[in-house]
């Protein structure tokens, strides 16, 4: 061995050494210790001068960036105060910033982070088990933000009451923050230790960091905390709170209108320091949001947004393979029985819930528990029979019971394993439906590997005892950290599986196998900020009998530029003919689509600026068969000030001799003799028109206007052969009752709006004032211009509601409280 080659070796293990020790010091796991303070409590203003602070150690510290550039020590100081009492925990920080820049303070209504506004956030891991957290932010605009993580994915709608406030200073701002302990759960021993992070994000920098080190490399952010120390004789408190509300609503559909008064209440009563019950009584959904409905032309069931806030706050344990869908809760299942004498005058839309509750909590030792359940009432159709003349009422749906039972221990490693049971149980003679499933995550200790699973088991039992059942079940392999990370795994659903009676699913009777890899930069280069680059490809075929579905192979690349624009650009390419064995709508029948390809692009300009957009534009083709699909979005947001904003969104696509299901040839015995194919031009365009106005941090009003029109135009017709191919066929497709449209034609129009009013009156406690307007139309008239079918909409008799919604929110902690200062 030459003397260069030793000197190169003794250079190179000198940097491996340098590095790591740098790398070994950003990774250190910093801590900070909290002191108790007794008798005295701050005044939550944003002004750190009173008496509760002055003895409390400030600890100043230089966060790590997260990003842009992983690694890098912010050149902004941060100084951080802790301190507890018999009440809650306590945080004051001061943000310096010496840049010369204004601090950024765009106002947004509650949980809304994305605003153009600097932050500062506490991740508290009072569990210590790496996993989950509790995650509280506070804009420089003073907007409050909590969320719950839980295994990677953040649950914006938990809430929790808690105090803050922030202030603008000479040398940059600062926030007091005071949560107290019935806002989270935490373990009742006399000694104690969190795990703690703390962020800052810079906006005018674009910058993110963290008190202690978050490697954008690895999986996880709970996971890479620090410590607080010197927890001590904290006990959890009696969580028990309510919020009554009380709705008057005015209701208008064409000339009839009518007044109407609504009542009910929100409870949440802690079992134990780790479980708590949450009810709801007499629910109101009055002032939801209106679903994005949109026209179905597939096979299969379309999956809506969950917006009702029972269901979607703490739900995250029952989210587990599809098995919990909470809109089922609700749904109207049934069918109506109609004599060949009977005409159908209206159906329920939904089923009444009665009542719903969930308890849920995990212990110190990492077991979670998740219990659901709700009650839905009978419906009814009402039906005249055209022989007697008489009106009468069909029952539609069961007085139904919904049941969630989920059992999950977290493991060491960021791992976990648990068990669900969903359980449907119909009153009347419906059918009752069980499914009982199991998933798990096992990670190595440096959380870069990782191993998962899901298996589930069906069973569904009808009045006259027939049991129906299935099985699914998936695993994969992956490398989740790093920069060279892969997926590969294998899904397979049994055909009769069906957890549709409260889960989701589109279609089982699937076996189907996936593999990914990809590159990910991580820090910033001469161009970019971070680039990754993915490839993939996946195979299908059914379950029963055994037969080849799809074979696809896809490609994927992500970037972000140095003045934070960001593009990606997707391709995906099937080489062979794919079969549909459910478009066909009949057991058996398959068709087969030819070779095609698609690729799309998206851009985003930087969110910093007063104007921005978000833009992609795809296309589709299947040269054999002459197809061709198109699709543009664009979506411009102009900031007018710090509180008024505006969204834009259009989304329009075209597709050109789409061909699908028309209808079934039949005969007199009701047999299925022809499947019917069409071939059609079908668009569809959304416009979506918010308006944002928030007055301050308490107070703020949105408005959002929807515009969803579908238009399908047949002009030919084939028969599907039974290899899946079509031949043409003389049918028309024309209407009895018309000489212009074909029968299938179809124009549909959902017209939304949405304006609310909100105004926090106290912690946990708001008036809000919402006023909607809706049109759903369906017609044949597919020769429409967009002006033509517009006013058309406009004309259409609409349905508007006027609402004025009082919560209160009741804490016994804060009253008793209050109680005792009063005494003082």
């Amino acid at each position: 061995m030459t003397k260069n080659t030793i000197l190169l070796l003794l250079l190179l293990s000198l940097s491996v050494v340098t590095i790591k020790a740098k790398a070994d010091e950003k990774k250190r796991i910093r801590e900070m210790e909290t002191e108790l303070v007794e008798d005295i409590t701050p005044s939550i203003d944003g002004n750190l001068d009173d008496e509760f602070w002055q003895g409390i150690r400030e600890t100043e510290s230089q966060f790590i960036a997260f990003v842009p550039e992983n690694g890098a020590k912010s050149n902004q100081k941060t100084y951080i105060r802790t301190a507890y009492t018999d009440f809650g925990i306590y945080i004051a920080a001061r943000m310096e910033d010496t840049s010369g820049e204004p601090i950024r303070q765009e106002l947004g209504i509650r949980d809304d982070d994305r605003r153009n506004a600097d932050q500062f956030g506490v991740i508290l891991d009072t569990y210590q088990n790496g996993q989950n957290a509790f995650y509280l932010k506070v804009s420089a605009a003073g907007v409050q933000t909590d969320i719950f993580i839980n295994r990677g994915r953040s649950d914006y709608n938990w809430d929790a009451v808690w105090n803050s406030e922030a202030k603008i200073t000479e040398t940059g701002w600062q926030v007091e923050m005071e949560i107290p302990y019935s806002a989270i759960r935490f373990p009742k021993d006399q000694n104690q230790d969190w795990n703690i992070n703390f962020m800052r994000k810079i906006q005018s920098k674009n910058e993110t960091s963290y008190w202690n080190y978050v490697d954008n490399s690895i999986d996880g952010l709970v996971n890479q905390s620090g410590v607080l120390k010197g927890l001590k004789g904290i006990k959890p408190p009696l969580r028990l709170s309510v919020s009554p509300y009380i709705t008057t609503y005015y209701n208008k559909r064409g000339s009839e209108s009518g007044m109407d008064i609504t009542g009910g209440m929100d409870l949440k009563y802690g079992l134990t320091e780790s479980f708590t019950l949450d009810m709801t009584l007499i629910p109101d959904f009055g002032q939801t949001v209106s679903d994005n409905l949109v026209y179905n032309l597939g096979p299969f069931e379309v999956q809506y947004a969950e917006n009702r806030a029972f269901f979607t706050e703490g739900t995250e344990l029952f989210n587990k393979g599809g098995l919990f869908y909470s809109r089922r809760v609700g749904q109207s299942f049934g069918s109506v029985n109609l004599e060949d004498s009977d005409s159908l005058i209206s159906r329920p839309g939904e089923a009444p819930l009665l009542n719903a509750s969930k308890i849920t909590g995990r212990t110190k030792n990492g077991l979670g528990i998740g219990f659901f359940n709700a009650i839905t009432n009978k419906t009814f159709a009402e039906v005249y029979d055209k022989e007697t003349k008489q009106k009468r009422l069909e029952q539609v749906d069961d007085l139904t019971n919904f049941n969630v039972m989920v059992v999950d221990q977290s493991l060491k490693n960021n791992s976990n394993i648990s068990l669900i049971n969903t359980n449907v149980q119909r009153f009347d003679g419906g059918n009752d439906a069980n499914v009982i499933g199991s998933d798990f995550r096992l990670r190595d200790k440096s959380n870069t590997y990782q191993i998962d699973g899901f298996g589930a088991y069906n069973n569904i039992q009808n009045p006259e005892g027939f049991v129906e059942d299935g099985y699914k079940y998936n695993v994969s392999f992956a490398k989740i950290s790093g920069k060279y990370q892969f997926d590969i795994g294998r899904n397979v659903e049994s055909d009769t599986y069906d957890p549709n009676d409260m889960g989701f699913l589109r279609n089982p009777n699937e076996i189907s196998h996936f593999a990914s890899l990809g590159y990910n930069q991580f820090q910033p280069t001469a161009l970019f900020n971070q680039y990754s680059i993915w490839a993939g490809t996946s195979y299908s075929q059914l379950y029963e009998p055994k037969l080849y579905q799809n074979f696809s192979i896809w490609n994927q690349w992500w970037a972000q530029t140095k003045d934070f624009q960001s593009f990606s650009l997707n391709l995906n390419y099937r080489p062979t003919k794919t079969f549909d064995y459910f478009e066909p709508r009949l057991e058996g029948a398959k068709y087969f689509r030819t070779w095609n390809y698609s690729t799309n692009f998206r851009y985003s300009s930087d969110s910093r600026k007063a104007f921005m957009s978000n833009i992609s534009v795809g296309v589709w083709n299947a040269p054999d068969r002459e197809q061709f699909d198109y699709w543009i979005n664009i979506s411009p947001r102009y900031r007018l000030n710090d509180q008024f904003s505006i969204n834009y969104g259009i989304n329009y696509s075209k597709q050109f001799s789409s061909i699908g299901f028309a209808e079934h040839f039949t005969n007199q015995e009701g047999n299925v003799e022809e499947v019917v194919f069409g071939e059609r031009d079908i668009d569809v365009m959304s416009n979506i028109l918010g308006l944002n106005y928030t007055i301050n941090n308490k107070m703020g009003f949105n408005f959002r206007l929807r515009h969803y029109w579908n238009k399908v135009d047949y002009f030919n017709y084939f028969s599907l052969t039974n290899e899946g191919d079509i031949n043409p066929i003389t049918y028309n497709g024309k209407d009895l009752s018309s000489d212009t449209y074909e029968k299938h034609d179809v124009n549909f129009n959902v017209f939304n709006i949405d304006a609310v009013y909100s105004w926090q009156i106290a912690p946990g406690s708001f008036v809000n004032v919402v006023w909607k307007d809706a049109v759903q139309e369906v017609n044949k008239m597919v020769d429409m211009n967009f002006s033509e079918n517009f006013r058309n909409v406009l004309s259409t008799e609409h349905q508007q509601n006027l609402s004025i919604r009082l919560i209160y929110f009741l804490d016994y902690t804060q009253i008793k409280r209050d109680w005792a200062l009063n005494k003082s």
